[in-house]
């Protein structure tokens, strides 16, 4: 029995940690999905030439998982070995890397944005502006009136909130402990 009652905070804690630890390595959808979708994005940029060492590439790139940043850093060094298979808009010549980065990072959000939008549903909007409720009436014995009706409203929460904090700091006032002293 004494070896229950010195484990029995252990063994919920080591389990909670364990838990987390799986949460935490677990992969989930998004990044799964990452690679693919940076993938779909490529061969939607690419031009009509049937290069097989660019499918391939792009093909590789589908199955990688990580951040979204680091999986165009690849998509950009594939566009920039091959840029006229690309129909991305940067200079032919002139390109470095992180033009080519910085034009499929704009190009991600934009196709990231269509893709939002296609799966957004429309809501309709209401075609009249509902009609104006009566102007309050601002007269010195109104304020008044209101002022003391908060002041009692607040008043008689406060009461059942010190009801309450008692209530929690003595629990077990009134009752019968087992194994009391």
């Amino acid at each position: 029995m004494e070896f229950f009652r010195s484990h029995i905070i252990k063994i919920p804690l080591l389990l909670l940690i364990v838990t987390g630890i799986t949460f935490f390595v677990w992969p989930r959808e998004d990044r799964k999905q990452a690679g693919e979708s940076v993938s779909v994005l490529l061969m939607s940029l690419r031009a009509d030439t049937d290069n097989q060492e660019v499918q391939n590439k792009i093909h590789s790139l589908r199955g990688e998982q990580g951040d979204i940043p680091g999986l165009l850093r690849k998509a950009s060094d594939i566009i920039g070995q091959h840029q006229d298979d690309f129909t991305l808009p940067v200079d032919e010549g002139g390109a470095t890397n992180d033009d080519i980065y910085n034009t499929l990072l704009l190009k991600w959000t934009l196709y990231q944005q269509e893709s939002l939008t296609d799966s957004v549903m429309i809501v309709d909007r209401q075609v009249q502006v509902p009609v104006a409720s009566e102007k309050e009436d601002k007269s010195l014995w109104n304020q008044v009136t209101s002022t003391v009706q908060f002041v009692v409203g607040a008043y008689s929460r406060l009461g059942e909130a010190i009801d309450y904090i008692r209530m929690i700091l003595r629990p077990l006032a009134g009752g019968i402990s087992i194994n009391a002293p």
